[in-house]
């Protein structure tokens, strides 16, 4: 048995007699952080319970004395128990004091940054009682790993327009009286039974004693004596979490999951077990469900690949725009190519919903029903099952498309050839020829493809195309359509930098983004072993990467910095200082969003006389443009001649004064 590394002789409690017998101590300890304690301790006063309890607040010597006077006075009014500790004992000290203080009582160990709602102690105790091998139960919450909400094991806000008092509303109501059982407890409000502890004894304060940890070891100990953990499904409580440890948190995690592991070989094994069944995952769905419901927002429904790129940043970015008067949700293939996925697309969310078609075509089509979507935008099919193009007909509601890349006029929808390389646009014989080698999906001839596409894109309400020059390649094949040429709306590409090209001794070229065979890697590769076999000046850089095997620095001035998030784009090219930014692209870009990083860099950018970099760089004044098969050594000498006439305009500016 574990028990308090503190002599209880020192201790005495201010005691306050409640009118009933208690059965529960509610025991907050407290340290630091005035607002979140208050918030916290007003959410349980303000509640009533049937279950009699008792309010224990550990006052645990913090730095702010604000929050002992106030505690002080909440105390005086009767309204809590207030132990004040005359030296910081830390946090499983405090703890293990509140839990020796009434022996014959079941305790709740609440944080101080949490906040109740309702009868939430009341529906915690009911599952507690519910089988005399309980021993803990914790409720859901925003923050709280495997009983977080509504994404499984993160740190979440409160979903938007649901504050918490709606939330705990929701969860008692449509989860009521569920609970499914869990490997461990989580400490921000655990309902502990007097029973469990009387077996298992209290936490352990010698191994633990800076908190982290404590309850999973206890949790653990709990389980070798037959006790069992529940989640409590209709229960949430707020957790803003990390008030108290701060930038401490990570270490002192990372030291309690190594003495967890010692301590409890099958601690890690049944966890991840666990988080890989997601038991848990049924329960969030009936809340997602249930706010869904009670939502008054239009529902959209987006048909995208699974590929990513420019096409799931353009629908996230639309999504994120339509929030506020909008519920989107996607619809993609899988890697599973029987498999169709479902997944709401509002930021924060985890709902997602997998179909096997052709079987599950019906229950689709029901569930799209019962989530009234009222508008359907097709971003993409590639990888899609046929029959899903028949959702606008067969849900009977409007649509629209958006055209990404050229796959309605060509399967291999950027216009290249096996070697990745544009192809020219030949005529039907030339087309035919080339689905030879590479068949189209559904097995169907180049005229059969367009014909299906044409009939697609005709149903429409409006095609959106993102430049005029796809927007005349598409007519050269399918009229009689109602495009509307739009670009695409940006969020973070958006935001001028404004740098300037370092000048080195070196010439350091740029290229943006994950490069393919049509992205021009072939090309890049050549350019690189050129400028090494000639002895050029010139680095070349990928901030991205390629799939495709390549020779790389130093072998050839060729070096790749790996994936990234566009959001850390402009400063990822602000640390690698180039002096021009290249696109080697082979295939006619429709609009390219890694081109408006560049734009926005204020760098020189080159790139090929092709697609949507004509039009989009027209009035950028450090654009050069070349036809797209220019050879490698050829485009190595311009990079060199531009670098060279402006590295001697700005030392002529910098001789002049001008800066």
């Amino acid at each position: 048995m574990f028990a308090l590394n503190a002599d209880p002789e020192r201790l005495s409690p201010v005691v306050v007699v409640p009118a009933r017998s208690p059965v529960v101590d509610v025991i907050v300890p407290v340290y630091a952080g005035m607002e979140e304690t208050r918030r916290c301790l007003e959410s349980v006063l303000t509640f009533p319970q049937r279950t009699a309890h008792e309010i224990v607040v550990i006052d645990d010597c913090g730095p702010e004395p604000a929050i002992s006077a106030w505690l002080d006075d909440l105390a005086d009014s009767g309204a809590i128990t207030l132990l004040k500790n005359p030296i910081n004992l830390g946090f499983v000290n405090a703890v293990n004091r509140g839990m020796v203080l009434h022996p014959d009582r079941d305790v709740v160990l609440l944080n101080s940054d949490a906040e109740v709602h309702g009868d939430w102690l009341d529906r915690l105790h009911l599952h507690a009682a519910s089988d005399p091998m309980v021993g803990s139960v914790t409720p859901f919450s925003n923050n709280a790993t495997i009983c977080s909400y509504p994404r499984f094991m993160q740190d979440n806000p409160l979903p938007e327009d649901w504050p918490l008092a709606a939330l705990d509303d929701l969860f008692a109501e449509a989860n009521a009286g569920r609970s499914v059982e869990m490997p461990t407890a989580v400490g921000f409000c655990m309902y502990i039974t007097r029973r469990c502890l009387e077996q298992v004894g209290y936490f352990d304060a010698t191994a633990f004693k800076r908190g982290y940890g404590e309850e999973n070891d206890f949790s653990m100990r709990a389980r070798e004596v037959g006790f069992r953990h529940l989640l409590a499904a209709d229960v949430f409580v707020y957790h803003r979490g990390g008030v108290s440890f701060g930038a401490e948190s990570q270490p002192l995690c990372a030291e309690a999951q190594r003495t967890l592991e010692q301590r409890h070989p099958l601690y890690v094994p049944l966890v991840s077990d666990f988080c890989a069944r997601d038991p848990v995952r049924i329960l969030r769905r009936r809340i997602d469900s249930a706010r869904l419901a009670r939502s008054s927002r239009l529902r959209l429904l987006f048909i995208v690949h699974r590929a990513g790129g420019g096409t799931e940043k353009h629908a996230r970015e639309l999504a994120a725009l339509l929030e506020p008067d909008y519920e989107v949700f996607l619809l993609r293939p899988t890697d599973d190519s029987m498999v169709t996925m479902l997944e709401w697309a509002r930021h924060g969310e985890e709902f997602s919903a997998w179909f096997r078609l052709p079987h599950a075509y019906i229950d689709l089509l029901n569930f799209l029903r019962n989530l009234s979507i009222s508008r359907i935008h097709i971003h993409h099919v590639l990888d899609l099952q046929q029959q899903l193009l028949k959702l606008p007909k067969d849900l009977d509601i409007p649509y629209d498309f958006t055209l990404h890349d050229y796959y309605p006029i060509c399967p291999q929808y950027n216009l290249t050839r096996a070697d990745g390389r544009y192809c020219g646009e030949p005529d039907v014989v030339g087309c035919t020829s080339c689905l030879a080698e590479r068949p189209a999906p559904w097995g169907l001839d180049i005229l059969s493809w367009r014909t299906l596409f044409k009939n697609l894109m005709l149903g429409a309400d409006r095609v959106f195309v993102p430049t005029q020059d796809a927007l005349y390649r598409f007519k050269k094949y399918i009229d009689q359509v109602n495009y509307i040429c739009l670009p695409h709306p940006e969020s973070d590409g958006a935001t001028p930098v404004s740098f300037k090209p370092f000048f080195g001794k070196e010439l350091k070229v740029v290229v943006l983004g994950q490069l393919t065979l049509a992205k021009g890697i072939k090309l890049l590769e050549s350019c690189a072993a050129d400028a090494k076999s000639r002895g050029l000046a010139i680095h070349f850089k990928v901030i991205g990467f390629t799939e495709e095997k390549i020779k790389q620095y130093p072998e050839i001035l060729l070096s790749f910095s790996g994936r990234y998030e566009d959001s850390n784009l402009p400063s990822l090219i602000a640390l690698e200082r180039p002096d021009l930014i290249f696109f080697p692209a082979l295939w006619p870009e429709t609009y390219s969003y890694t081109l408006s990083y560049a734009i926005n860099s204020g760098l020189p950018i080159i790139g090929p006389r092709l697609g949507a970099f004509i039009e989009r760089l027209a009035g950028y004044p450090l654009a050069w443009l070349l036809k797209w098969d220019t050879r490698p050594e050829d485009w190595n000498d311009f990079f060199l001649f531009i670098w060279n006439q402006n590295n001697s305009n700005s030392h002529r500016e910098q001789s002049l004064g001008i800066s």
